[in-house]
Formats: structure tokens, C-alpha cells, sequence
């Protein structure tokens, strides 16, 4: 899976958001900037030291101007055509609310922009100054924390997610987020519950980290299965579909033995159930399996590539049944 920046704010509002992280995402790097990481909860900090999960990103200089500038060219074509755009985040004048001191309720820290947009936004009476940055309406810090996430985003190589959906009209319009990120996210939400046998409000996040901690490896093949069935996704392929095909998972150690004429009675049952451990089916392991049962193909050992792909469908599968005695 590939970095992900994630936006508007430190850290998800809910814990849910975060326990599915936990089950699913390999990284998300917030944009937190240094002075201000006290701010977080215990829980996220908790999430931050113990595990992988969670990268901070502090912003540079750079990252807030070349933001602010976008963010000015975007405002400036609402303020020209008010009425068109405002659909955009499902008002009708989007400008009359941001131009509502009442609404100014969403604060963007100093560190996250350039002077640039803190003299715009006071030109045209859309938020104010504070010791800590700039106030204005949830929707104007939306649009500017987007801005701010792309140009991150384009310089860590990362794709940017939100967890805030009542703007994806904008979000849409702005090319922001990636189908296939959202499709494939949405994919895997359905596979959980359909087989974590409990609410996540109900697992704590200590339970979750050890959880995710103890099966790394097995995450990380799931979501490389994931990656394999994207066009399927698209197709109609359920998550009840994935599941299924690895509750019935056929071992291509024995696929590729078959094809070379050999019997699996020819295996004998010790061999065969190591082959079948995916907790030792690494392709030196196999490689030496086989050797001693004198399974040697063409000068080599028929391995490669279809181990390594069953090693990771194996893994997948070990990750589906650890997910169903998830407590």
C-alpha cells in the first residue's frame, strides 16, 4: 500500500476510524507540526509509540506558501462565481457562510501557512487572526487543508486521505483523494465485519496494537491480496468472494509438484504438513524441503515466484482466521 497523508485534522475524530487502521492501513502520516504534538490524545500517542501505524509530519515553510497560493487561486474563483461553486460543499452560498464570524470555529495553525493566506483571508472577511494561527468556518480550512495534504503528498510521492466525507464533493472536484484507494478502503471495511465477530467500539485500542503487532507480516499480505482483486472490485467481486476463496485456498506447493507428474502419495505426510505451515513456508525453507525429497526440476527447484505468491495467499488466509478470533 502506498504512504498516505492524512487530513484535515491531528488525528481522527473517533477512535472506530483509528481501531481500523489498526486492522488495515500498513502507514498514515497526519500533519502535526512539531510545537503543537502535545495536542494529542493518549490513545493516538499511545498508537504512535507502539506501533508502525502512525508517522507525524511536520509541514516546512515551502509546503504552507505553495498551499496558500493554491488555496487563494481556488477561493478567488468562488468569490467570482459564488453561486455555481457552492454545490461543491452542498450550500447554496458557500461564501455567506464563510464570511460568518459565528462560523469561525475551525482553527489552522500558523505553522500550516504563509503570510499570503493569513492577508487574503482578512482582505475579503473570512476568518481571523489568533496567537496560534487562523480561525475561519470548517469548510474554508477543508479547502485549504487539502491543498496543504496535495502538495505533501506530491513531494512524499503518498496519496492523501480524509475521514471527513461531507465534503467529497469538493474533494472529488479538487482530484484530491484516488478511486482506487477509496474503493479498496471501503472493500476491506465490508471484510471486517463481516469477520471480526464483535463491534470494534467494543475491542480496546491496547488489545488492537498487540493484535496488529503480532500480525504484521500476515496485514501486509492481506493487503496485497487486496491489490490483486481491484479490477474484480469494480466487476462486482464481494467480500464475501475474497473470503471464500481463502477458506478454500489450494496449495500451489502441490500444484507445482502435480504438474511435474509427481503423486501427492508420493510426498510423504510429515513433508507434506510442513509444506502446509505458513509459518515456515519461506522459499529457502521449501527449497530444502523439497531438495531432500529429491524434487529437483529442470537444473532448480520449482519454487520462485509461485511460492512466493502462495506464501502471501497464505498469509492472507492466516490473517482472515486470526481477524474471526479477534475478541
Amino acid at each position: 500500500m502506498e504512504p498516505l497523508i492524512f487530513y484535515p485534522s491531528f488525528e481522527p475524530p473517533s477512535d472506530i476510524w483509528l481501531k481500523f487502521s489498526l486492522l488495515y492501513f500498513e502507514n498514515f502520516k497526519p500533519i502535526v507540526p512539531y510545537n503543537r504534538r502535545h495536542l494529542l490524545s493518549n490513545n493516538f500517542r499511545l498508537v504512535e509509540q507502539e506501533t508502525d501505524l502512525v508517522t507525524l509530519y511536520e509541514p516546512c515553510y515551502q509546503d504552507g506558501l505553495q498551499a496558500s497560493l493554491q488555496a487563494i487561486e481556488e477561493v478567488e474563483k468562488i468569490l467570482r462565481d459564488t453561486y455555481n461553486r457552492s454545490p461543491l460543499f452542498r450550500q447554496v452560498n458557500v461564501l455567506r457562510i464563510w464570511q460568518n464570524p459565528d462560523k469561525w470555529q475551525f482553527l489552522v495553525f500558523s505553522e500550516k501557512f504563509s503570510d499570503n493566506w493569513v492577508y487574503f483571508c482578512e482582505e475579503n472577511n473570512l476568518g481571523r487572526r489568533t496567537q496560534d494561527g487562523l480561525l475561519m468556518s470548517e469548510e474554508l480550512a477543508f479547502l485549504f487543508m487539502t491543498y496543504l495534504a496535495k502538495e505533501i503528498a506530491f513531494h512524499e510521492s503518498a496519496a492523501i486521505i480524509t475521514d471527513n466525507n461531507r465534503f467529497d464533493n469538493f474533494t472529488n472536484y479538487a482530484r484530491s483523494t484516488y478511486p482506487t484507494i477509496n474503493r479498496k478502503t471501503k472493500f476491506a471495511k465490508g471484510i471486517f465485519n463481516l469477520i471480526v465477530p464483535i463491534n470494534l467500539s467494543q475491542i480496546s485500542i491496547g488489545q488492537l496494537i498487540d493484535f496488529r503487532n503480532r500480525n504484521r507480516n500476515f496485514l501486509k499480505a492481506f493487503n496485497s491480496e487486496l491489490d490483486n482483486v481491484q479490477n474484480k472490485i469494480s466487476e462486482g467481486y464481494s467480500q464475501r468472494d475474497f473470503i471464500d476463496n481463502y477458506n478454500n485456498i489450494y496449495s500451489e506447493y502441490s500444484r507445482e509438484i502435480l504438474t511435474q507428474g509427481l503423486g501427492l502419495a508420493s510426498i510423504p505426510l510429515a513433508a507434506y504438513i510442513l509444506l502446509q505451515n505458513p509459518n515456515s513456508t519461506t522459499p529457502e525453507y521449501v527449497k530444502d524441503t523439497l531438495g531432500a525429497l529429491g524434487i529437483i526440476l529442470g537444473g532448480g527447484y520449482a519454487l520462485s515466484k509461485g511460492l512466493k505468491d502462495s506464501q502471501t495467499r497464505r498469509y492472507c488466509k492466516k490473517y482472515l482466521t486470526n481477524l474471526e478470533r479477534l475478541r
